[in-house]
């Protein structure tokens, strides 16, 4: 079910190395296949020095493709996140809860989720890395996803990074599993707490409500399967990741997968973004209300970016778009062969506010 960033075979060979906290040399190291040989290549990385809680430590970071990599043991080591790795499932584990980063090693490639979320991607700007044989995660895979910003410094190539205030609330998962002899149900969906009872209520109810409804659509596709015929069972399942979870603004993404024969499934994602003090869902016109022809300007933004993309058409802005909240900005997506081939997974087009809204302008204002 679309587990994406794969590796390929000969750099897993190489292995993962998570322990130890130093780094000697510059040099990352790649792997390419030629007959059955393996051939190691060495490229020069520019350091990053990297800062946190205004010390500076003692291991750096890498520029690779304009990406800055952080090593997995720095997560460990300065930022205190619990990390684990085991060498029988070749699986390293960061973190805890909703910001649960698993980064699986197999004969068939890697996968990188956050609380059973995959995370996946058109670009490498999520890319694990096996450098120098140690395992790197991209620094904005921490921006994004585990509550982190940096301050680049370019002149003295260093990264400060320092914990961003978040909602104080919690976020655990709850799982609704109904699996038989036709098919395997395996649903998580988010559940709130730290707020007042109404306002978490109402959120909670709205989880919960999609994920019973899959649920239950599910175990009637499932009574569909003809087992006399030999058909594989079917399989479903609905993950979360949370995109947003400051200003007094939660954004969830939701996955819903089903398999039912064929070459492949099929995946329906939804984002949700709710205000924490009403409790309410949120449409992009409570995000951009200060610009009241918004729909007009992001549709033309919309028509220009599909058409200089992988789209098969120009397409601009839904009538209802699916759309979150990410850090400085929103993405609106397209499903799976909305506008382009199945292979293309979700085509989504992220927006920072500085390109929708008047200059200092706060979109979260009215939810602080």
């Amino acid at each position: 079910m679309n587990k994406g960033m794969k590796w390929s075979a000969a750099l897993l060979a190489a292995g993962i190395i998570i322990g130890g906290s130093g780094l000697t040399g510059g040099t990352s190291v790649s792997a390419a296949v030629t007959g059955n040989h393996v051939v190691q290549q060495s490229l020069k990385q520019p350091a990053v020095v990297l800062k946190y809680k205004g010390k500076t430590l003692t291991q750096q970071g890498k520029v690779i493709n304009g990406n800055t990599m952080i090593p997995v043991t720095v997560l460990r080591d300065a930022l205190g996140l619990p990390l684990s790795y085991s060498p029988s499932t070749r699986t390293a584990t960061i973190g805890t809860g909703s910001e649960k980063l698993t980064l699986e090693n197999s004969e068939y490639g890697a996968n990188t989720s956050l609380n059973g979320y995959y995370i996946y991607s058109n670009t490498s700007k999520y890319e694990v890395k096996n450098l120098d044989g140690r395992l790197y995660v991209p620094f904005k895979l921490l921006n994004d996803y585990l509550g982190y910003q940096g301050v680049y410094n370019p002149s003295l190539k260093s990264l400060e990074i320092s914990k961003r205030v978040m909602n104080d609330i919690s976020i655990s998962t709850e799982t609704l599993n109904k699996s038989n002899k036709n098919a395997d149900i395996q649903i998580q969906y988010p559940q709130i707490s730290g707020l007042s009872d109404e306002t978490q209520q109402a959120i909670n109810a709205l989880f919960k409500q999609k994920a019973e409804a899959f649920a239950t659509d599910s175990e009637k596709q499932s009574t569909m399967r003809d087992a006399a015929i030999g058909e594989n069972k079917y399989d479903f399942s609905q993950t979360f990741i949370v995109t947003f979870n400051r200003e007094g603004v939660l954004s969830v993404v939701v996955d819903q997968s089903s398999y039912v024969g064929g070459a492949h499934g099929g995946t329906v994602r939804e984002g949700l973004t709710f205000s924490l003090h009403t409790g309410k869902q949120l449409g992009l016109d409570a995000l951009l209300k200060a610009v009241p022809n918004y729909k007009h300007n992001l549709d033309k933004m919309l028509k220009e970016r599909t058409k200089d993309s992988f789209a098969h058409v120009s397409s601009g802005l839904n009538a209802k778009p699916d759309f979150y909240v990410k850090e400085d900005g929103i993405a609106i997506l397209y499903q799976q062969n909305e506008i382009s081939a199945y292979a293309a997974g979700f085509p989504t087009y992220e927006f920072n506010f500085s390109e929708l809204l008047p200059k200092g302008t706060d979109p979260f204002a009215s939810f602080k």
